[in-house]
């Protein structure tokens, strides 16, 4: 099953994720993940205040939803003041029959 996690808060000291890219990378459920631009370079459509700033993302392929809970347990940003950590089951492929 497949994960996004996606991070989210305030943005102000970076955080060290070494610890989840690690145990993701060497289970061979990290998929990709990249840390996202300043919220201040990002477009809203429709124009309007945008809810908490993403500031990075982790696409895991997991056995279990309480697998991908156990990983983002180990993201600093699961237990820092003004971050938070969502995770949500990706339903399907985007674009695969293209």
């Amino acid at each position: 099953m497949k994960f996004l996690v996606i991070l989210q808060g305030d943005g102000g000291q970076p955080l060290r994720r070494d610890e989840f890219e690690r145990a993701a990378y060497d289970a061979g459920e990290l998929v990709c993940g990249e840390v996202l631009a300043d919220p201040q370079l990002a477009v809203h459509m429709p124009d309007r205040a945008a809810p908490a700033a993403i500031d990075a993302y982790y696409l895991i392929d997991v056995e279990s939803r309480e697998r991908a809970v156990e990983l983002a347990r180990l993201l600093p940003d699961s237990q820092t003041a003004g971050r938070s950590v969502e995770i949500r089951a990706v339903m399907h492929s985007t674009a695969a029959d293209f």
